[in-house]
């Protein structure tokens, strides 16, 4: 792994996430985009905040949804220089603090069209008319996704050709610096026919607390493949909230990976769309909670086409007063004869006060399919801690490695070495905070 030093952004006055009217500069942009964002503004003004009655926000401490306070374009006075653990190896990296792109920490790519927000509206606008709304998960946060939508001043797009395999993947980093520092980041990955790409994207934060409100679109065309991880590092002070939407066309396979690692509290929203035959959705996830963290995720794997293919496996692992909370539905569509679709959330509890809550759920409407889904909560097993100490090693090390162990099942199957290892190395990293 390599690392890279961050410059400090130099950044116009900060202004509320809550402002009376966004400062919008749409100039220079097509007028359906202007238009999405102030309907995304509307919507958010006019959507009501999520209660206690809204079954998408069962379990969830409505607490942290309390936004105020905190402000785009900002950066502390002083903020110190990062380094980061990246890729040795990346087809490009976008590097962005609060919000704003850094250049001089940026690797541009060569021979692969991956843009930024103004470039890509200027070269695929028509392409990007029907992606670049809101991003809709059915999840329960409409709400907040407007908002997204709204205050969204930039973003990468990656757009790969027909036919073309990256050799290395796309490494995009986000970095909060200040106190209450807002950003909106997103991601759109759009594959052609039997192209193939993989994306790591960074979260991290300096400072007392942020808040992140990302999205990523993943897109896959006949026969591609994308391989998407996003890794949560923020700080124990930060909020976190994303929202993923996949759609995978006849015999496409999209992976969406996601490791929370960090912030105080985090929501994230899946859904996949299998539209096409033969498609391939695969959705993988570790939180490893601590500190009084909440950890809440809901997923959707819908099924609109016969003969595709689904599997989830959500792991978390909870250290003293944490909480988790997964709701995942598989839908299966009528007509979506043939599916085969798998749901599993495991939560393995470290501590007598922390709190792990599972939903997993069916609705099936055609035939001919196999689906299956189930949750499992428990600690170590004695037998297992057993057999570490009567071969001389220590109860606590037992525990960590066999936690660490259940953790690294899901880090395998991202389906890229580098990303596997990094990322390997960051919930190693974790657990050690943890004196596991």
């Amino acid at each position: 792994m390599s690392s890279a030093t961050l410059d400090s952004p130099a950044v116009p006055l900060a202004k509320s996430v809550f402002p009376d009217a966004p400062a919008w500069d749409h100039a220079a942009v097509p007028a359906w985009f202007g238009a999405s964002q102030r309907a995304a503004w509307d919507a958010f003004a006019r959507l009501p905040l999520p209660s206690r009655r809204d079954e998408a926000w069962r379990f969830a401490d409505l607490k942290h949804l309390a936004l105020e306070g905190y402000v785009v374009d900002a950066s502390a006075a002083a903020a110190p220089r990062a380094s980061l653990a990246l890729l040795d190896h990346a087809a490009a990296r976008f590097v962005f603090v609060n919000g704003h792109f850094q250049e001089s920490a940026s690797h541009l790519p060569g021979g692969v069209q991956v843009l930024r927000l103004a470039e890509a509206l200027a070269i695929h606008g028509d392409r990007l008319q029907a992606v670049l709304q809101p991003p809709e998960t059915g999840l329960g946060s409409a709400k907040f996704a407007a908002l997204h939508h709204a205050q969204l001043a930039d973003a990468v797009v990656i757009a790969i050709a027909a036919g073309q395999e990256l050799e290395h993947p796309i490494e995009i980093v986000h970095l909060l610096e200040g106190p209450r520092a807002a950003s909106f980041p997103r991601t759109i990955v759009l594959a052609e026919a039997k192209a193939k790409v993989a994306v790591l994207e960074h979260h991290l934060s300096q400072g007392p607390g942020g808040l992140s409100i990302g999205a990523a679109q993943l897109v896959a065309a006949e026969g591609s493949t994308i391989h998407y991880a996003l890794l949560n590092r923020l700080g124990a002070g930060s909020k976190a909230m994303h929202f993923s939407t996949v759609a995978a066309g006849r015999d496409a396979q999209v992976r969406h990976s996601l490791f929370n690692l960090g912030s105080g509290w985090a929501r994230t929203e899946c859904r996949s769309l299998l539209e096409g035959p033969g498609s391939r959705s695969e959705m993988y996830s570790v939180s490893l909670a601590a500190d009084g963290q909440e950890v809440d995720q809901r997923t959707l794997q819908d099924h609109l086409s016969p003969h595709s293919y689904s599997d989830l496996l959500y792991k978390n692992v909870l250290f003293d007063t944490s909480r988790t909370i997964f709701a995942g539905l598989i839908k299966v569509d009528e007509g979506a004869h043939g599916t085969d679709a798998y749901q599993k959330c495991r939560n393995l509890l470290l501590s007598d006060d922390c709190e792990a809550n599972s939903m997993p759920g069916l609705e099936i409407n055609a035939d001919q399919v196999k689906c299956s889904h189930g949750s499992t909560t428990g600690r170590i097993a004695e037998d297992e801690l057993f057999y570490f100490e009567s071969r001389g090693i220590p109860r606590l090390e037992a525990t960590r490695l066999i936690a660490v162990g259940f953790a690294q099942e899901v880090v395998a199957k991202i389906g890229h070495p580098a990303m596997e290892a990094l990322i390997g190395q960051a919930v190693e990293e974790r657990f050690a905070q943890q004196g596991a």
